[in-house]
């Protein structure tokens, strides 16, 4: 098997990005690929990608012109595909193996292609990738067995909402509302707004899959 390389991926797409979300780039360590609409706020904020993709319909063929000028590789796609450009971005980002993936700008206005990216964590966890969507109100990681230590930060509240029909053995420490072998159904929010009463908590879960979330309003 190939070895992973190391370092993280950062996709910047195009449902919403401002400065404090660009503040999660490391520009001298993460690869960065913009998509589409993203890139305006990349080049605002003085971040060169490397690698450009998308269909150009929100960024205009002048930003891909713009790019190529200077030397950026980039990526056009048909405006009439199988694949979202975040969702081609996903699998541009898997090919490097990296150690994780960041999606920025993956949550805006359109409920559509935010339910997409999200469903886009399972891609990225099926390839044995951390994957992570972040905003300044939100983090969300997936979860499929296993464990899952979280710290206090900026966000307050920590919701777990099943991916799967049935998510079981669920068990919370360290959290003002702890679980105990707990089942968790999708059509429950037994799991919603929960907060951390220690410096760090640990979320288990026996079987199924499901979004952990943390926010603040």
């Amino acid at each position: 098997m190939q070895p992973r390389s190391s370092g993280r991926v950062v996709i910047v797409t195009g449902g919403g990005v401002d400065a404090e979300d660009l503040e999660e780039i490391r520009p001298r360590e993460d690869f960065l690929i913009g998509v589409d609409g993203g890139l305006h706020a990349l080049l605002e904020a003085g971040l060169l990608p490397h690698l450009a993709v998308g269909d150009f319909d929100s960024a205009g063929l002048e930003m891909h012109e713009k790019l190529a000028r200077m030397g950026v590789p980039t990526e056009k796609l048909p405006a009439e595909k199988d694949v979202t450009d975040t969702h081609f971005a996903v699998m541009e980002a898997l090919k490097r193996r990296p150690e994780s993936v960041l999606l920025l700008g993956a949550v805006g206005t359109r409920i559509d292609h935010t339910l997409s990216n999200l469903f886009l964590l399972e891609t990225v966890e099926r390839e044995g990738v951390r994957g992570e969507i972040r905003n300044r109100h939100n983090r969300i990681r997936l979860l499929r067995g296993g464990s899952l230590r979280v710290r206090k930060s900026r966000y307050r509240y920590l919701s777990l909402l099943p991916l799967s029909d049935t998510v079981s053995g669920v068990t919370l420490t360290g959290f003002r509302y702890p679980l105990t072998e707990a089942v968790l159904r999708r059509s429950d929010s037994l799991g919603v707004s929960n907060e951390l009463v220690e410096e760090e908590g640990e979320i288990r879960l026996r079987s199924g899959m499901l979004f952990v979330i943390e926010s603040r309003d």
